[in-house]
């Protein structure tokens, strides 16, 4: 039995990672921190997950002296990287749902985080976990950057196009989350009466972190700069999230190039579905699925996408499993709907 613990397990996706891995037969869940609620009884927290009703949660420090295999970390930016090393240097391997290995490059954190990275020395180690795209790079990593959820839900959809030279220009993403994706922490503009019959547009144009990320993987991938203009909405749902995005397409470059260009990298997929007309939210709510529609914009080059995956899933919780799998040896699907 893998040996696994989760550091901040408090939130919605420390939840959710405890509703997986209950299901998974290969690992054993041997401790969940919450720095502030330390030393409750996980029942207290979660009542539902009856499975773990005997643990208890612990501190941070209290986490170090814990025998394990792997740790997921489910906390801020600029949170994972000090306990990260306490972790990877003494050969535990490190899955980061938060932002502290999404990049390979410190500049790109400081630029987009604001803020210094505090263990740089770890990113030429870390594996940006994108398992459809780095499965063979995540296999032999000890230190995985979980992707962001609007990153994941524009990536899939983009990069095989980015990858075959088919999109010229500016990327525009409009993307909807649920509002599981803005956390636990209550804030006045994910309340409920704030939220309820409503629909808000926050961070947008190039203001949102997340841009830099998905401009990032897409260079990578594709060998020349990418630009994106994006902005997200915060949807009067509690999970899945939404894209739709908007590209030109490269003098000469047509559909049905896209369309075989999909086929050629999803077909064999287990988690990705390109599909003939357009996803929507109940199609990968409390999954690790993405869907993905794509058409021509009628007398244009222009080339419209639109993918849905599940935020908490696909976009986190899920996703992070997947890479655990990939990384232990275990088989990709294991516990994941």
């Amino acid at each position: 039995m893998t040996r696994v613990g989760i550091v901040g397990a408090t939130g919605f996706t420390g939840e959710e990672l405890l509703k997986i891995l209950q299901h998974h037969a290969g690992v054993g869940v041997e401790f969940v921190t919450s720095e502030r609620q330390a030393g409750t009884p996980l029942s207290e927290v979660f009542p539902g997950l009856t499975r773990f009703h005997a643990m208890q949660l612990i501190t941070g420090e209290q986490a170090l002296q814990e025998n394990v295999d792997l740790v997921f970390f489910c906390l801020p930016a600029g949170d994972s990287c000090l306990y990260a090393r306490e972790f990877y240097n003494a050969g535990v391997a490190v899955i980061d749902l938060g932002a502290d290995f999404r990049f390979d490059r410190e500049s790109d954190y400081e630029r987009w985080y604001h803020m210094q990275h505090k263990t740089p020395e770890l990113l030429d180690e870390a594996v940006y976990g994108l398992p459809e795209w780095n499965r063979e790079r995540i296999s032999e990593a000890d230190i995985i950057g979980n992707p962001g959820c609007y990153p994941t839900s524009a990536l899939l959809p983009l990069l095989p196009l980015y990858k075959e030279g088919l999109v010229k220009g500016q990327v525009i993403i409009d993307a909807k989350s649920g509002v599981s994706g803005a956390g636990r922490k209550l804030k006045a503009t994910s309340q409920f009466t704030t939220v309820n019959e409503n629909i808000t547009a926050y961070n947008a144009g190039r203001m949102h972190r997340h841009v830099g990320e998905m401009e990032r993987q897409a260079a990578l991938i594709s060998g020349v700069s990418a630009l994106m203009t994006f902005t997200p909405h915060l949807l009067p749902v509690t999970r899945g999230m939404m894209s739709t995005l908007y590209c030109t397409l490269t003098d000469g470059s047509t559909p049905d190039q896209a369309g075989e260009v999909y086929d050629e990298y999803y077909a064999d997929e287990p988690f990705v579905h390109v599909i003939d007309g357009w996803p929507n939210l109940q199609m990968v709510q409390h999954s690790n699925h993405c869907f993905i529609g794509f058409k021509q914009v009628e007398e244009t080059p222009q080339l419209l996408l639109c993918s849905a995956i599940d935020n908490l899933g696909k976009g986190a919780a899920s996703q992070a499993v997947q890479n655990m799998n990939l990384m232990l040896g275990f088989d990709e699907t294991e516990a994941l709907l």
